[in-house]
């Protein structure tokens, strides 16, 4: 822990457990001695490389497209590499690996639709938690109905998001120090990069639309009405509205990254479904476009 603080700075990591801590000190204090027998095990990156299995990684989203995958699609998804992303896990898919967010806002939520079933899938699946989570004494000991059974973990320090100094197009040199720019997405492709795929495929990222792909599902029906009525007034994703020093919206974004970015490294981005609006600027994923 000492060296997660150091990591993060004393500063941050205090400011972590002051304002956004998830669990109470006391409360995590006592949850710790409770379950002092859940085994878990930190993976330290030169590892991370010993899950892959393919060049190719499918990051999950939670638009509603995930919803039209097909059972050929599926198959071929389980024959590469997978990322989930937040509430993913409610494709009751294992995935090779899983970075959940963990916003204070969203604990309940998380609570009651992260249950023992789902987390069973995910029990071989790499974990990411950044820093800041673990400063706000989200760990498998403190809060374990946060984690699968038996967790690998993957530490990491979110990198800074990319910040235009004005409003202009994304530049080259923009994605040098950072891949992140908003929203959860930016994690993920900032991950699969540090974990040097080839070929990122983009799943449930559908612009067009703030709905998601469990907005039905019972155990989330009240929150998404809530998230859906404030959302309709502009009928987009939120991330599709340019805010404060986030001048460009998502779909720039993504162009950006295809074009500006991933081939002097070698990579390919894809979507995954033959509808998504950045198609055909970034192609239909070659193995579903047939």
């Amino acid at each position: 822990m000492l060296k997660i603080i150091e990591d993060l700075g004393v500063k941050r990591a205090f400011l972590e457990l002051k304002k956004h801590n998830t669990v109470p000190l006391y409360e995590a204090s006592k949850n710790w001695i409770k379950n002092k027998h859940i085994p878990y095990q930190w993976i330290v990156p030169e590892q991370w490389q010993n899950f892959k299995t393919s060049d190719t990684v499918f990051l999950f989203g939670s638009g509603p497209s995930i919803n039209d995958i097909t059972e050929e699609e599926w198959k071929i998804i389980k024959s590469h590499d997978s990322f989930g992303l937040n509430f993913a896990f409610l494709t009751y898919t294992p995935m090779t690996f899983f970075y959940l967010g963990y916003e204070p806002s969203s604990k309940q939520i998380i609570l009651d639709a992260f249950n023992e079933e789902i987390r069973k899938i995910y029990k071989d699946t790499l974990w990411f938690v950044p820093s800041k989570v673990l400063c706000r004494l989200v760990h498998p000991r403190t809060i374990p109905e946060f984690f699968p059974p038996s967790p690998k973990l993957a530490n990491f320090n979110l990198p800074n998001a990319i910040y235009l100094e004005a409003d202009r197009p994304f530049q080259r040199e923009d994605f040098q120090n950072s891949l992140m720019y908003r929203g959860v997405m930016g994690v993920g492709i900032h991950l699969a990069n540090q974990l040097g795929y080839r070929n990122i495929v983009l799943m449930g990222v559908d612009l067009h639309t703030y709905h998601h792909f469990f907005d039905d599902f019972e155990v989330t029906k009240e929150e998404r009405k809530i998230y859906n009525q404030k959302m309709a007034p502009g009928k987009v994703f939120e991330a599709m509205i340019p805010k404060y020093e986030k001048y460009r919206t998502m779909e720039e974004y993504y162009y950006a990254l295809n074009e500006l970015y991933f081939p002097s490294k070698g990579m390919h981005l894809y979507v995954g479904n033959k509808n998504n609006m950045l198609s055909p600027r970034i192609p239909i994923f070659p193995e579903f476009d047939k």
